[in-house]
């Protein structure tokens, strides 16, 4: 998980979509955030890593999730110097995937809502270029960039268990699980065809 994370493209990398496979389960935390948000982790329940982009904790699970990411440099024509701007493309290619596998109405956000939960778990937040259907994240969508190199890392979960998060955490509010039994909208497809709709959907 950690050497997934950690790939960085090169200074001349073209457009490029990686198919991340992470092979065990993890609780993923934002660069900014301390591990002092981790509680209740007992040894056989799975690890903790960190990535380097922003954002709030994600499980992230071989089976439950499906994970893509998104390589463009600045010279792709989807290149957008405004980081708010800069994902909303990949939102609208997200949510054509998700109308061609049946789950329609997908809204691609276009800023940042943290509420008050967001910057503890990723879910429980609203941000540039994620999808949302019917107000719950079908998709997170968070970004590394340069000058020159934008990655962008996106998350579906195919099933959404809260309370696996939950008591990952060393917050153990009501409020907290309640915000995150609301958080997560799934998409029940098998992940070969969650990609495939994926990539039929990008542009050429």
């Amino acid at each position: 998980m950690d050497e997934l994370h950690a790939l960085a493209p090169g200074a001349d990398t073209g457009r490029e979509v990686w198919l991340m496979l992470p092979t065990d389960t993890a609780l993923v935390l934002g660069s900014a955030q301390s591990a002092e948000v981790v509680g209740g982790l007992h040894t056989g329940e799975g690890r903790v890593v960190r990535r380097r982009s922003g954002g709030g904790a994600v499980m992230v699970d071989p089976d439950s999730s499906v994970w893509i990411d998104i390589v463009i440099n600045r010279g792709d024509s989807l290149w957008e110097d405004d980081v708010n701007r800069a994902p909303l493309w990949l939102g609208g290619v997200w949510a054509a995937a998700l109308a061609s596998l049946g789950v329609a109405h997908g809204e691609v956000f276009d800023r940042y809502e943290p509420g008050p939960w967001g910057r503890l778990a990723c879910f429980a937040s609203r941000g540039p270029g994620e999808v949302l259907i019917g107000g719950a994240k079908a998709v997170g969508v968070t970004q590394r960039r340069t000058r020159t190199i934008a990655r962008f890392q996106t998350l579906l979960y195919r099933r959404w268990d809260p309370e696996e998060m939950f008591t990952r955490l060393a917050e153990s509010s009501d409020q907290l699980r309640g915000a995150l039994e609301a958080a997560a909208r799934p998409v029940a497809a098998h992940p070969d065809e969650i990609r495939a709709a994926f990539a039929a959907a990008l542009p050429r």
